[in-house]
């Protein structure tokens, strides 16, 4: 079906694969990459994206879910793929079919892939997450040890890898680095609890984008960079040289109005004009992703100016003042919601602070209904 709408996020592939030979540049040659494409890819198109990563060297990728593992499958996606959320009372015999290597927190998931894995007469490989700090999945350290012996009744599993979390791998304070210090010493007695036991991990992995800029003795065998690979840092500042942004986000005027002083706009007219003003509307709103927060807030691109979006982001439309913008806008004109144009640039981290959020927010919430267009597509890595 063709595209009538002009807002479109174009998610270039080659800097995506250039992304990660700089991330492979950074970590010990010993140490494989798990590209992290769970949500979508960060947004960006799974599918298109994995493959891509697959094509430019990656060992591994980690999902959350095992529907996100399946879809990699059916795409044509062979390494690895690591699914962190487990598989729940209905995914052992997908996760199972499709390959898929789930990470076990708790006993009940870790009988279910018993039982997958029996039906089938052939051990398979697991990985197991100790909570170190993270409070949120994996198992508590006070089980751990329960946890490793009550294992050791399922015979059909086999222990590939141990992971966990990293809680502020991303902090700049001392206080997060003694955090992160302590989860790292957590990790490696929880790991010497296991081997204790004769399980026999061949991967240990705790290394997040945070850990792989700010904790390098953390690569161990695998590290897990998501956020990193699309361009941008979790610690907020300027990612490392020869990283760059895969995705820009654009639309195009719908309509240009003379409007006189004085005139209240959009929703609440929470924005009137301190003066004759020139105001143009654009086919995007918070149902495509763009912030309702960014009302009266945030900022496009028109010709290589800032033009300010006035009055409330609307699920469909949003208004912004064009009047400061010396060329003429009119409606058809390209307009830069994310991205760089005319020597400006306005990136996912500005976004994020104009809205009060986090770029990891802004990158995944452009919604479906903003058709996603690949470059730097090849024959190995075709968009569905």
């Amino acid at each position: 079906m063709s595209q009538v709408r002009p807002t479109t996020a174009h998610i270039d592939l080659d800097a995506l694969r250039g992304n990660l030979r700089v991330l492979r540049a950074r970590v010990p040659p010993s140490a494989g990459l798990l590209c992290a494409v769970k949500g979508d890819a960060y947004g960006h198109g799974a599918a298109a994206c994995a493959l891509a990563l697959e094509e430019a060297g990656a060992d591994w990728f980690g999902v959350a879910l095992v529907e996100e593992g399946r879809l990699l499958r059916e795409a044509g996606v062979s390494r690895p793929v690591l699914v962190n959320g487990g598989v729940g009372a209905d995914g052992a015999e997908i996760a199972v079919h499709h390959r898929l290597t789930p990470v076990l927190s708790d006993l009940d998931d870790a009988v279910r892939m018993d039982a997958a894995a029996a039906r089938r007469r052939e051990p398979y490989g697991v990985h197991l997450k100790v909570d170190t700090g993270m409070g949120r999945l994996g198992v508590p350290l006070h089980l751990w040890t329960a946890f490793l012996d009550r294992l050791t009744a399922l015979r059909w599993i086999r222990v590939d890898g141990v992971l966990s979390h990293l809680s502020d791998g991303d902090g700049l304070s001392e206080e997060a680095r003694v955090r992160t210090a302590e989860q790292g010493r957590r990790f490696l007695s929880a790991v010497q609890e296991a081997r204790s036991r004769g399980f026999r991990p061949t991967l240990l992995h705790l290394s997040n984008s945070g850990a792989v800029l700010l904790h390098p003795r953390f690569a161990f065998d695998l590290v897990r960079p998501g956020l990193l690979n699309y361009g941008y840092s979790p610690t907020g500042e300027a990612p490392p040289a020869g990283l760059r942004p895969v995705m820009s986000v654009t639309t195009r005027v719908l309509l240009v109005r003379d409007l006189p002083a004085g005139v209240g706009i959009s929703y609440g007219r929470t924005w009137s004009t301190p003066r004759p003003s020139r105001i143009a509307t654009l086919p995007v709103g918070y149902a495509d992703g763009l912030p309702r927060a960014l009302s009266d807030r945030g900022q496009v691109l028109i010709h290589g100016h800032r033009a300010p979006i006035r009055g409330r982001v609307c699920m469909d439309l949003c208004l912004v003042d064009v009047t400061d913008i010396p060329a003429p806008v009119a409606a058809g004109d390209p307009v830069v919601l994310l991205g760089e144009q005319g020597g400006q640039r306005i990136s996912a981290d500005e976004l994020a602070a104009w809205a009060g959020t986090i770029s990891y927010e802004i990158l995944t919430g452009f919604s479906a209904r903003v058709p996603r267009r690949f470059t730097g597509l090849r024959q190995s890595a075709m968009a569905p």
